[in-house]
């Protein structure tokens, strides 16, 4: 989810039943009579499920059309060394004058939204796990996110932006506060950078019985500070779950210093900011939680 506006961008196409139909007869007729379920449409992709095992998914505008490279083929390769699941294509799409993009089949998740059915302390520690799987060496030809690869530092105005936003729209944000735990981790050093998701809301994360079952929408996918990852888990799991996320993270890779947790609380606060700026529920609300939970937003 790049955040340039407030709300859901206008797709470039649009993606339905007929449209989805055309493009498995085309490129995978032996998949095209399986029965099409529950869509689900993100700022970037629609999701159509396709029978009990697969889902089919489309870019619905250009953006993300030019980046369907993270999840088509650098999201295969990582994924050989996971241990969590997540929707690595199992087929592609060509380009085609319905849809000018590369789109994939990919296996469904079975699970629910974290923002609809949080995790519990073991689904934490869980994500930390995850994560700290994720967060290994890249090579020099990885993707980088042009909204969250960059330093802290390099993010500054936009955070401020985003922080003039919440109060002219009456939110109750402490905004030396906030800034002052950004600029807190702004100045630390970061260590080398890793491969990182950079989009862990909580509509991109599924749970089942409080414990972690997936981690979804890969498109942000790049090479950046892991506290940013930790960050904007920290904003899903709150600081009743903090520490076991940390505890399934330290107990996978080494502990995180004092330098690390700097950075990952300016993330936090960054990412829940960001949240809280959207139109869109449940973003919005989410992200107004996270404010509260890390002691910057009154009430």
């Amino acid at each position: 989810m790049s955040t340039t506006g407030w709300s859901t961008p206008a797709a470039g196409i649009a993606v339905g039943p007929a449209l989805i139909r055309t493009l498995l007869e085309r490129d995978h007729p032996d998949l095209a009579t399986l029965p099409l379920g529950e869509a689900y449409e993100g700022w970037d992709n629609v999701t159509v499920r396709l029978g009990d095992e697969l889902a089919v998914r489309v870019p619905r505008r250009a953006l993300a059309g030019g980046v369907v490279e993270r999840e088509h083929l650098w999201l295969p390769r990582l994924a050989e060394a996971w241990d969590f699941p997540a929707p690595v294509p199992v087929r592609l799409g060509e380009p085609s004058d319905e849809v000018p993009w590369a789109w994939a089949v990919v296996p469904w998740l079975d699970g629910v939204r974290a923002y609809d059915a949080p995790l519990n302390g073991r689904g934490a520690a869980d994500l930390g796990r995850a994560l700290a799987r994720l967060h290994a060496p890249a090579p020099p030809d990885a993707p980088r996110n042009p909204f969250r690869s960059p330093p802290l530092a390099e993010r500054a105005e936009r955070f401020d932006d985003r922080v003039e936003r919440l109060l002219d729209l009456g939110v109750a944000i402490d905004a030396d506060l906030a800034r002052e735990h950004f600029h807190a981790g702004a100045v630390q050093r970061r260590p080398l950078e890793t491969w990182t998701h950079l989009d862990l809301h909580g509509a991109n994360v599924l749970t089942a019985g409080g414990r972690l079952a997936g981690i979804l929408d890969w498109g942000d996918m790049g090479v950046a500070d892991p506290a940013t990852d930790l960050g904007q888990a920290w904003c899903l799991v709150g600081g009743a779950h903090l520490r076991d996320l940390l505890k399934g993270y330290d107990d996978a890779i080494t502990p995180l210093d004092e330098s690390a947790l700097q950075r990952m609380r300016a993330e936090a606060v960054a990412y829940a900011v960001t949240l809280a700026s959207l139109d869109e529920q449940p973003y919005r609300e989410a992200g107004r939680r996270a404010l509260t939970d890390l002691e910057v937003l009154a009430g």
